[in-house]
């Protein structure tokens, strides 16, 4: 009896070897299952050490219960089981193993499936379709290629589905987990913070990080799928973190002061748990002050490029330690004239190999995108939820026009000039009596005169409005859309530059009562309404003199779905090419186009 039990433990151990080798060589094992493979493999080569590594075994099993070897599944759950048998039953063991033989091989099919792990792929592109989400490597020169094809490694681009994700754990450290969780109340990452993290988060070989371009609407989450990685990142030094007079290590530029304050908001809120301080830079307010900052020392600095220029000319800031770059609305600030302060404070940071570089808009129109790639090395681009990129069916489109958000209804109305202030008299009376008296408004301007002149005529009409521009002072700017979002004046009249990139939430109704100079303004205006899955309502003043825009304004709302008005489909449905990327068709017809530049006034520094 036990020289029989004896033999059969060394066929199974025979068994286990063969597939920890196996294992071993397979590219799909994870790490934790080569170490586990390898301390088996060195133990049951062994037969004396064979019964000390039951414990590890049970991992092993817990790991994965299929095994290939020589070409046949082997479920490693029955062979351990079968020796256990053999053990206690000595001579009736081959009659137990005809039996388990038999087990085997009803199983088989089932295991097989399992073993291949394709279930896994299945899954993330299945969310990744649902969420409206395309990855495309730019190293891999097809445009439209998906990272689980283009990508080496795709596993480790996996998105952080939830907060208790394995990896998400891992990578990130458990009181910026906590913060979103317990203190915010966050069920679970949003789609594009849980596709960006792992990008971020992950170093290839050489350990150096990808770089990012992230396209997704406003209110998706991106400011926290930019700041969590750098922060987990930076925690993880403490020796810096607890440095002072440090430099900082991580630089945001945005277009506007309202979006700079709303990232150092986040980046205030999430950093102060993982020692990590940061502060907020623009024009309009005095100098002293944020120099003061900056020389006690700080880890993050959030800034519009004009007046961050001028703290790095007179030697307040040093951007020679940034190793986290974020460019915030980056097609905003190229097309506003900011591109030489940019490429003039990127050339203040470390080199491009250097740094890990992320880039994050609503749109990525491809003239900003050639430019763009000058600052960045083989970026991975994602895009969320846009209709035209992805595809209805979830797969990539053939072109990267912009989508319209499919919850908002528009309505256009073909209009003429004289009538547009009695009509936008009737919309306000109607979305702010009944069931609708509670509803925020926005109202949109072309020009800063024109917002404030309609913030004047809606005050005399009896409505209680505000509005933001770049004429209104920082503190009457912060104040009107404090006043908005807290409802206590919910009609808020505002401009596209000044409006652009702000956090509004609950917006419930957009009027436009001037068609903006591009589509990709149209698109960002009614944007404001219909997020974090809710509907929204948009009305559009469309005017003859806008007949330009008709085949572009036609396209965006067929792909969501719209009835486009008879009004409408009257100036056709030819879509022009543009003259002039910064003034639509009201730039110059002819001769060559002068760079943008930004025009700063001495009242602006002071």
């Amino acid at each position: 009896m036990g020289a029989a039990t004896n033999a059969t433990s060394k066929s199974s151990n025979k068994v286990v070897i063969k597939a920890a080798k196996k294992t071993l060589k397979r590219q799909g094992s994870s790490m934790k299952l080569k170490s586990l493979a390898k301390e088996l493999l060195e133990k049951f080569e062994s037969d004396s050490e064979v019964p000390s590594c039951k414990k590890t075994v049970s991992k092993w099993i817990e790991e994965s219960d299929a095994f290939e070897v020589d070409g046949k599944m082997v479920m490693l759950k029955e062979k351990k089981r079968k020796s256990d048998d053999d053990e206690n039953a000595g001579d009736d063991a081959p009659k137990k193993a005809k039996k388990s033989k038999k087990d085997k091989k009803k199983k088989k099919e089932s295991s097989s499936a399992d073993a291949a792990a394709p279930a896994d792929d299945e899954s993330i592109q299945e969310w990744r379709k649902t969420n409206k989400i395309v990855l495309m490597d730019s190293r891999s020169g097809e445009e439209g290629a998906k990272e689980t094809k283009k990508l080496p490694g795709n596993k480790q681009y996996f998105p952080f589905q939830s907060f208790s994700d394995p990896l998400c754990v891992e990578k990130i450290p458990d009181k910026l987990l906590k913060q979103c969780t317990e203190v915010n109340g966050f069920q679970k990452p949003s789609p594009i913070q849980a596709q960006c993290w792992p990008v971020l988060l992950t170093s290839d070989s050489s350990g150096q990080h990808r770089d990012v371009v992230g396209i997704a609407e406003t209110g998706s989450g991106k400011t926290l799928a930019f700041s969590m990685p750098a922060l987990a990142v930076m925690a993880k030094d403490k020796a810096m973190s607890e440095k002072r007079g440090r430099s900082p290590r991580m630089l945001v530029l945005a277009p506007t002061r309202e979006l700079a304050m709303q990232s150092q908001k986040v980046l205030e809120e999430f950093g102060k748990v993982v020692n990590l301080t940061s502060v907020v830079i623009y024009g309009g307010v005095p100098k002293p002050t944020q120099k003061d900052v900056l020389r006690k020392g700080v880890d993050c600095v959030v800034a519009t490029p004009g007046r961050l220029k001028d703290l790095i000319n007179d030697g307040s800031c040093d951007l020679s330690k940034i190793s986290n770059l974020v460019l915030d609305e980056a097609d905003r600030m190229l097309d506003m004239g900011f591109e030489e302060d940019v490429r003039y404070i990127i050339s203040q940071c470390k080199d491009k190999e250097s740094r890990q570089t992320a880039m994050f808009s609503a749109t990525w129109p491809a003239v900003i995108q050639k430019l763009a790639m000058e600052f960045m090395v083989n970026p991975i681009c994602i895009y969320v939820g846009f209709e035209s990129i992805v595809g209805s069916n979830g797969e990539n489109a053939v072109d990267d026009s912009l989508s319209a958000n499919k919850r908002v209804a528009q309505t256009v109305e073909v209009i003429d000039d004289r009538e547009r202030e009695p009509r936008l008299r009737e919309l306000l009376k109607k979305f702010t009596s009944g069931k609708r008296k509670n509803d925020r408004i926005l109202v949109f301007a072309l020009y800063k005169k024109e917002a404030s002149r309609l913030e004047g005529t809606l005050s005399r009409w009896g409505f209680s409005c505000a509005s933001i521009h770049g004429d209104k002072t920082q503190d009457k700017r912060e104040q009107a859309l404090s006043e908005f979002k807290d409802g206590s004046c919910p009609i808020l009249v505002a401009t596209d530059v000044a409006a652009r990139g702000l956090d509004i939430p609950d917006v419930e109704v957009v009027l436009n009562y001037t068609f903006p100079l591009t589509i990709e303004d149209y698109v960002h205006r009614i944007g404001r309404t219909g997020r974090a899955g809710k509907n929204g309502i948009s009305y559009t003043f469309f005017q003859p003199g806008d007949k330009s825009h008709a085949g572009e304004l036609q396209q965006v709302m067929k792909q969501a779905g719209q009835e486009i008005p008879e009004s409408l489909m009257k100036f056709g449905s030819t879509i022009k090419k543009k003259e002039h990327k910064l003034y639509g068709n009201f730039g110059p017809k002819a001769g060559p186009m002068k760079k943008a530049v930004k025009i700063t006034f001495d009242s602006d520094d002071e």
